[in-house]
């Protein structure tokens, strides 16, 4: 899995924290993009923070990446 976050997205600080709670280390890739910069092809505006899962499909919501990085 992947983790985009840009420097300033207000939804960062819940998202990284709850990867470090669930010591996602090995699992998890945190790449730091641009805030103008689109991770999500199919949105039309850019979304940080966007988590992209193993299976190809994103996850937008700051709530729900939380609730993912809780289960592992």
């Amino acid at each position: 899995m992947q983790l985009f976050v840009s420097d300033g997205a207000p939804g960062n600080l819940p998202v990284l924290a709850a990867a470090g709670r669930a010591g996602a280390r090995g699992k998890l890739l945190i790449s730091t993009v641009g805030p103008e910069e689109r991770v999500v092809p199919f949105l039309t505006r850019p979304k940080l923070p966007v988590l992209k899962l193993d299976s190809d499909r994103y996850l937008f919501s700051t709530s729900a990446i939380c609730r993912i990085q809780n289960l592992w």
